[in-house]
């Protein structure tokens, strides 16, 4: 018999429990439980016909915004500013409860991807200038495809796919254990391969082979991160972008797909961003322009941005501290010596 660790011996003689363990045995049962239920709600929604689905979603939105009392504020309180108005304003709370609707219908389109064909994809996006991938890849660099949680970014993929364009989605993998196989299997079906964030060396490869690699940029405020003036307030945009673009040559290249009429997602590429080199200057100059860009993108329907946690700072030494950091980069100063 092979010995037991050292902490396995000492649990056995003391005849206490090991709680690591049991704490990892229910983790376990409940990323099965997840993985299962998913895929019992993807083969039903996959089997029933999208216009019955999609009424379906939203309601389960509606339902979810009736319900979600500490996420229907946080989405409220970032509204508010590209909407330019109180976070408990009516119109608010209304274009609030649409982003709800708006996830649902977006949840129900990811759960249907197994059964999308290439006829069903022609009728769904539509991308209106897809010359703009192949200018930001013409100086022979991979390009950075930036983004925000709105509209239907999932579905950019099989639409890419048609144009014979793969996306690698910068993807957290640490999380929902079988699940995530799962999916990542489904969207590498439809032009979406998924690559974990802490994989850089697969990232700057991805580049070097002149590929395109997706980043969302509306991460929250972190202090570390690049400050910006987001849809006119401070707040920071995480420094990968413009750093991943001094280290590689590739260009950011903005890109939004917004659910239209009849469900439908129209996907565009928008003019690109280049940072020259890693000095804090440059970085804060790109990534500004990067936030202006994607600001307008929300601006243009704020109800499609399904953003469930908070973007800008939370606190009165928060706010502080993103708005000398703002202050310094404006200057050309080192940002992170911002005093809280």
């Amino acid at each position: 018999m092979v010995a037991p660790i050292r902490g396995e011996a000492s649990r056995a003689a003391s005849g206490s429990p090991d709680r690591t363990g049991s704490a990892r045995n229910d983790e376990r049962v409940r990323e099965r439980l997840i993985h299962w239920s998913y895929l019992a709600g993807e083969r039903v929604i996959s089997a029933l016909p999208r216009g019955l689905v999609m009424p379906m979603a939203a309601a389960a939105g509606n339902a979810a915004f009736d319900l979600s009392g500490v996420k229907v504020e946080i989405v409220c309180d970032n509204l508010s500013r590209p909407m330019g108005l109180p976070a408990d304003h009516p119109r608010v709370r209304h274009a609030a409860r649409k982003a709800f609707r708006s996830y649902g219908k977006y949840l129900a389109d990811v759960m249907r991807m197994p059964a999308l064909t290439p006829e069903v994809v022609d009728r769904l996006v539509t991308i209106d200038n897809i010359e703009a991938l192949y200018e930001a890849r013409s100086g022979g660099t991979g390009v950075l495809v930036c983004t925000v949680h709105i509209g239907g970014m999932d579905l950019i993929g099989p639409g890419m796919l048609r144009h014979g364009e793969s996306l690698y989605v910068v993807a957290d993998d640490t999380t929902y254990g079988s699940l995530y196989d799962h999916l990542k299997a489904v969207r590498a079906d439809h032009g979406l391969l998924l690559i974990g964030w802490r994989n850089m060396r697969g990232i700057f490869r991805v580049l070097r082979d002149r590929e395109s690699v997706v980043l969302f940029c509306d991460v929250g405020f972190r202090r570390g991160d690049v400050p910006v003036e987001f849809l006119g307030e401070a707040t920071t945009f995480p420094a990968g972008p413009a750093t991943l673009s001094a280290r590689t040559g590739a260009p950011m290249l903005p890109v939004y797909c917004l659910r239209i009429d009849q469900d439908r997602f129209r996907a565009r590429g928008l003019p690109t961003i280049r940072c020259e080199s890693a000095e804090p200057a440059e970085v804060y100059r790109a990534t500004q322009a990067l936030a202006d860009e994607l600001g307008v993108v929300i601006r243009e329907d704020p109800s499609q941005w399904y953003m469930f946690r908070p973007i800008w700072p939370q606190t009165d030494a928060e706010r502080r501290w993103a708005r000398g950091a703002l202050d310094a980069a404006r200057r050309g100063q080192n940002w992170g010596a911002s005093p809280a």
